[in-house]
Order: C-alpha cells, then structure tokens, then sequence
C-alpha cells in the first residue's frame, strides 16, 4: 500500500532527524529526504512516510520511485511510483509499508529510495536523458505498541542573580531548531462522524456577558521588528507564553519579556540576557512560563544549548523589577546522550513541575521526546533540585516529535503523539512513581496532508506549519493541545482539508483515563470559509469546562488570535492584523487565572499576537503581542 501526498514550498537546507544521513549517485545532490515518519497500523505491518525534497531552485518532471528498500523488511509497496513533478524547493511525501516481523525495536535499519526524473529543460520523449537517484536514511525501528520505562535521576545546583547588571547579548539562533516533525503515514481508513457544528468568530467586547465575559485585551508594547523566528522573511514571529498570579503578570514572547503589576493596564520591558549571565546554557529563543499557586512562585523556562529553570515570587518580581531569581542551568548532558534540546513545554501538577522538549543529535542519541519532573517544594526550596527523566528512545523522533503535556494534570502528567493517522501512542507518569507507560489507543481518521491558507497579502500562514523550509515542517501535527479535566484527556493538533472540511482544522480526541484510555469523543474546530490552528488548552477550574488559545486566517483573513470555549462554536478574535507571515510562531497560551474572590476560578489568562506593517518608509512587520483575560461570568454557569 502507498499513498502520495503534495506538499508545498520546502527550501534549500534539508534538516534531518538524529541519525539520518542522504547520499547522491551524482555530484551535486538534486533530492534528498526529509524527516521519516513511522506508524504500525496492524501487527508486523511498518508505514513509513518520507519527503522527497528537490533541493534546485529548478523544477523537475517525470519524478518517479523505481525501488524502495528496508534492510531486513520485505516491502508491501507496488512499484514504481510516479509522483509526477517536483517544483522547485519542493517535495512529495511518499509512503511504503514493509513486514516488520524481523525488525527488533530500537535498532537502526537502512532506507533506500531509487529513482529518476528529468529537469524541465529536458524533452519527454528523450528516454534515454532520464538523472537516475539513490537517497538513503536510517530509520529507527518503533518500541512496541505498549510498554513501559524507568526515569533517569539527575540533580542541579542553584545559582542566583538580581539587578539585571549583564551586559545585553545577542540571542544566537541555532539553524537546526525545530527540525521538522515527521510527516504522520496514512493507516487504513477508520470512518469518524464529523462535527456538524462550525466555529463562527466574534470580536472581543470587554464585558460581554452573559455567556462569556472578557476583562483584559491588552497589548505587551512588544511591538518591534525582529523580534521573531529565525529564517522568517517578515521578521515577525512573537510565541507568546505567560501566567498570573499574585497580583502579577508576567509573559514572555520569543527574544522578549516583560510583566505587569496593575492587571496587564501596564507592561514593563525585560530584556533576558541582562538578567541572567552569558553562561554555558546561553540564550536563543523559546520561552515558557507558568505561576504553581501552591508554592506561590512564577517558574519561567528559557531556552539556549539546554534550559535555565528559573523561580521567582511575585514579590521577587515587582520589589526587583523583575531582575531577581533563583535558577538551575539544565544541560543536555544531564538527560543523556542527545544535544540540542529544542520546543519546551511546562506544566505544574498538584506535587510537581514537568519539563518536557525534543531532544535530537549527538552521537549515541535516539532523538525524540523527553520529559523531566522535579518537585516543585524543591523549587520553592532553592536549593540543589532532584530531576527524573524519561528515555527518549521510547518517544522516538520519527513518531513523537513537537509535542505538549497535558494542563492541569494533578496527580500523573499525560503525552501522546501519532502513530499513523488513526492511532494516538499515549504516555504516563504518576506521582511517586518511578516507571511511565505508554499504550496505543485507536481513533478515527483524520486529514494528514497539508494544506495552505492564503492573507489578502498573499502570505501563507501555515506555509512553516505545513510546509516548512527543507522538510522543516514544525509542528506540522503536533499534539500541542493537552489537558486534562478529571478522568477526560484531552489532545489537539492542526489537521488538514478532506471531503468534510474545505479549510485546516483543529482535531480533537478526548479519552477515558478511568475506562483503559479509551478514546469517547472526536470533535473537531472548523469553518470551511477559513483555516484554525496551533491549539492550547487549558481546565477552567469551576466549570470543569475546556479553554482554548488557537489561531484562524486565510482566505481572505490575515491570521489572528482567538479564545473560546470548546461547545461554544464561537472563537472571539483579540488582535487586529494588518499583515501576513509565512512564518507563524509554533504556540500561543492559555492557563487558569488563579481565584480571586471576585472571580473564583472561572477565568483563563490567554497570550497570543497579531501581524502589523511597520511605519514608512520602512517595508518590514511587527508583532503585536495580546494578553486577555477572560472566562464564564461566575461559576455557576457550565455548557
């Protein structure tokens, strides 16, 4: 069985996962292959999904797989297989099965793809002028569809700074980060019933009562010109995360933070590398934030060549200016062999801080999915701090890549990522314990081919999303929405257009963690007249109700941000783009607002950001950074 999916514009340099390698039978490479993406549909059945990337700016014809070859797999696939035309720095997703029976998990085995194509200067008819290929990858055989690890013990002494005294640092951008998530393989197809209800849009009105009340929409002031990702053309790009509590508020945004003491009316600037020493972790880019309300204390992750944990309480925040914090230097070489941690997340449990980020690179690593727990009294403590670590080799690259943990967990922290496009691979960790599992749950399908959402300026939001520069797609189809309310687990990601939904989507699967994970709901966020993407979640804390953080745009709409409910079929827009980017950030946010007695638990605090034209005669793009405050008007209130 094979399937043949297009996808659009992917640049020159190709990025691969850790481990993989291409070689050319010509001087010069022509094509080359992209991340692998794995899935096993049915016992002793591989799927493997794999760009082939035209590396020319030159379109190529005729493209064709001649051969297919997986080192001790006998293939399942009928060749050859035409993909017709390649255009320049573009690609053709191709997928193969293979019988897995020999193939021992966590052994490399080789991919092989043989073929040819023709460059469009060349005729049809010359047979005989036909550039023949041979690209090869490694591919790293899946641990099994249940399973389970023991965590790995680190420790990190504390260290602490106050004053913001450093001397301003230029945050160096690695050229590898975010490589591309692994395209998802199309199993055989599980028939779903699609949500019949569409997401509309309404503007935010602060007030807005009775169904849902905003009382912040307001802008950071991080406003400038790039400050965005790099390789982003418009040089705006902001990945905004934040929290509140205590009486503050504080958010970071790519290269940026900055926090507010009179409920978000306000902002004060932060520029990070003053704050903390140009030391061996560095500073690059992504940045996460959340407040644990149980040890009071704001903790912000910051990424360079690992992680800096940083603590501090709101009074540390407001009586230092935001300059005094406690912080633990997190390099790779304390989680392993893997380098090159990239795309963090945080989330806080009722005893614990989770860290989870994709590790990749480094001789002897598996890349893939890693998460790091530690207490959060220790936190709170200051002092040297315990770190449990799972193995990323039992979330391999090449099937979880580019994920998010689950919001409001409690008691046990929750993962998935896809295997294929009808399974959900779903891990755990409990409190106190020291193994987490990990088992397969069965869904219905859902769009796996990429899609593209145009701004009356002719930018395509989702091209980074979808159809990133060299095979560097990133989320792609990221699980990136999690959380969980009780028992219910729920994940989301972007998904993309079939005969049901004309536009990208969001899809989300709610399971059963009580019933054996089991999967008890299927809903997706839609409209066929535009696209919604990069989901958040979070719990609201009276209503047990799920918040969402996401964006919309194209055809005919510029990508801006939205907040909602899930059940209220209504995303309310809360910035005003004036621009669009090929290059979104990779998330937006959304937390519980912690109760206050005039609102007891039934608000979110939501971070996202809008795209403006910069002030002629200057031709470049701005962020506009958002912080909204907003939820059910009372408790009693629930969909």
């Amino acid at each position: 069985m094979f399937r043949i999916i297009s996808s659009a514009v992917l640049a020159a340099t190709l990025l691969f996962a850790a481990g993989q390698t291409c070689a050319q039978t010509k001087p010069g490479p022509t094509v080359a292959l992209g991340t692998v993406g794995l899935a096993n549909p049915a016992p002793d059945t591989l799927s493997v999904a794999v760009p082939l990337v035209n590396l020319t700016r030159r379109p190529l014809t005729g493209v064709m797989i001649e051969r297919i070859r997986l080192t001790g797999a006998p293939t399942q696939t009928p060749t050859p297989i035409k993909l017709g035309s390649l255009r320049g720095r573009g690609s053709a997703v191709v997928e193969a099965s293979f019988n897995s029976k020999a193939l021992i998990s966590g052994h490399r085995y080789e991919l092989v793809l043989q073929g040819a194509y023709r460059t469009a200067e060349k005729r049809e008819k010359d047979k005989d002028d036909l550039a023949r290929f041979t690209v090869h990858t490694s591919v790293l055989a899946p641990p099994p569809p249940a399973g389970e690890g023991r965590v790995g013990v680190a420790q990190a002494p504390p260290h602490r700074v106050e004053g913001g005294k450093y001397p301003h640092q230029a945050p160096k951008m690695d050229r590898e980060v975010n490589s591309g998530a692994p395209p998802v393989p199309t199993n055989p197809r599980v028939p779903g019933k699609p949500t019949p209800t569409g997401t509309g849009l309404k503007p935010v009105v602060i007030g807005d009562p009775p169904a849902i009340t905003f009382n912040a929409n307001n802008s950071l002031g991080l406003s400038g010109a790039g400050v965005g990702c790099s390789g982003d053309s418009a040089a705006a790009c902001a990945e905004p995360s934040g929290a509140s509590g205590g009486g503050v508020i504080f958010a970071t945004a790519n290269w940026n933070a900055a926090y507010s003491t009179d409920g978000g009316a306000t902002w004060k600037i932060l520029d990070p590398t003053t704050i903390f020493p140009a030391d061996t972790i560095g500073y690059c880019c992504d940045q996460i934030v959340q407040y644990a309300p149980s040890i009071d204390r704001f903790i912000w992750l910051l990424q360079g060549t690992g992680y800096r944990l940083a603590m501090a309480s709101p009074a540390d925040i407001r009586n230092s200016n935001g300059t005094s914090w406690t912080y633990w230097n997190l390099t790779p070489g304390l989680f392993g062999k893997c380098t090159g941690p990239d795309y963090p997340d945080l989330s806080v449990g009722d005893n614990n801080l989770y860290i989870s980020w994709d590790a990749g690179g480094g001789a002897g690593c598996t890349g893939g999915f890693q998460v790091v727990r530690t207490s959060l009294t220790g936190i709170k403590a200051a002092g040297t701090i315990s770190l449990d670590f799972t193995d990323p080799a039992n979330a391999p690259s090449s099937k979880i890549w580019g994920e998010h943990l689950t919001q409001n967990t409690g008691d046990e922290i929750f993962w998935a990522g896809h295997n294929g496009n009808t399974k959900l691979t779903v891990y755990s960790l409990k409190e106190g314990s020291n193994t987490y599992f990990w088992r397969d749950v069965g869904i219905s399908s859902w769009a796996n081919n990429a899609p593209t959402s145009t701004t009356p300026d002719g930018a395509d939001w989702l091209a980074k999303n979808f159809n990133g520069p060299g095979g560097n797609s990133f989320p792609f189809n990221g699980i990136i929405g999690a959380a969980r309310i009780g028992n219910q687990l729920w994940f989301g990601w972007t998904a993309g257009t079939d005969s049901n939904f004309k536009q990208a989507h969001v899809e989300i699967v709610t399971l059963d963690r009580g019933n054996n994970f089991n999967a008890f709901q299927q809903v997706q966020v839609w409209n066929n007249s535009y696209a919604f993407a990069y989901p958040a979640f979070a719990a609201n804390a009276c209503t047990g109700e799920l918040g969402m953080s996401f964006e919309y745009g194209g055809n005919g709409n510029y990508e801006n941000h939205v907040v909602g409910f899930w059940g209220d079929f209504v995303a309310y827009i809360t910035s005003n783009s004036t621009a669009g980017t090929d290059r979104f950030g990779d998330y937006v946010t959304i937390r519980q607002a912690p109760p206050t007695r005039a609102d007891p638990g039934n608000l979110f605090t939501a971070f996202g950001w809008g795209v403006g034209k910069q002030a002629a005669p200057k031709t470049g793009k701005t962020t506009d950074v958002r912080y909204v405050l907003f939820g059910r008007p009372a408790c009693g209130i629930i969909k």
